[in-house]
């Protein structure tokens, strides 16, 4: 039995992760903005990425004081906005909680892994860490930050036991996609009906894949003992980063174009 750690443990994926690993009979820990009510089989503790004073709270927790045998830093949000519109602040709300505070958490966990010489310390990015989608531009810089410090981490714990992964999911049909995003600049005219078809998709899009999908590979990520670093998860996720790594840019931006801005391309 191990001892795992999710972060953003109450819905989507995270939430799914927790009900695999209690199936199957580990000791889990998981996060939430707000206070949950005591499990027999969940160690609750609570979270705000927004807050520098609760990110600090939680990395002085007691709950370091035990061996954690993984760590899945999952929680996050999206912010839907036009590059050019965007207000500073939203930016800024985006970085501090999917990018800072995550690497906080990061920096925790590699602490405790280092006391105990092993760990596995994981991060749920997607595929727009690899890429870029309108409208998902600033949500897409967090996870190509977090793309590379966990690259980077990997080669730094190659002369150690602790492993380092990513979890690379599709778009997951999620309370995330219709009411775990933020939006700024939408009022700018030049937007408004990108925006909206886009909000109208994500709600009424039937090609997504199940939270339960992720986590069997998220699950299987976390007891792989290879030295892989990324995992894709989901539909499309792996033909997607594939087409990416493949075509010339110009294929596939059209390719995105018919995907997201029904048609619109380069002229």
């Amino acid at each position: 039995m191990a001892r795992i750690l999710v972060t953003g443990g109450t819905a989507g994926i995270g939430q799914a992760v927790v009900d695999q690993l209690i199936a199957e009979g580990h000791s889990v820990i998981a996060t939430s903005r707000h206070q949950q009510t005591a499990s027999a089989q969940i160690e609750w503790h609570q979270l705000d990425l927004s807050s520098r004073a609760s990110v600090h709270q939680f990395c002085q927790s007691t709950l370091w004081d035990t061996p954690i045998d993984g760590v899945f830093n999952n929680a996050g949000f999206g912010l839907i906005a036009p590059i050019e519109s965007a207000s500073e602040e939203a930016i800024r709300e985006q970085f501090e909680a999917n990018y800072f505070a995550t690497m906080t958490i990061t920096q925790r966990a590699m602490a405790h892994f280092r006391t105990y010489q092993q760990g596995v310390l994981m991060v749920n990015t997607s595929i727009g860490g690899r890429m870029a989608f309108p409208y998902f531009g600033y949500y897409n810089a967090t996870k190509h930050a977090l793309e590379a410090s966990y690259e980077a981490l990997w080669y730094e714990c190659l002369d150690s036991a602790i492993q380092i992964k990513i979890i690379e999911p599709g778009f997951t049909q999620t309370q995330f996609a219709t009411h775990g995003m933020q939006t700024s600049g939408e009022q700018s005219p030049y937007h408004q009906d990108g925006l909206s078809w886009l909000a109208t998709s994500m709600k009424e899009g039937q090609t997504a894949t199940p939270p339960s999908e992720v986590a069997k590979v998220v699950v299987s990520a976390l007891f792989d003992q290879r030295r892989q670093l990324r995992y894709h998860a989901g539909k499309h996720s792996g033909s997607l980063l594939l087409l990416r790594k493949i075509l010339p840019d110009s294929w596939f931006q059209t390719l995105v174009g018919k995907a997201v801005l029904r048609g619109k391309k380069a002229s």
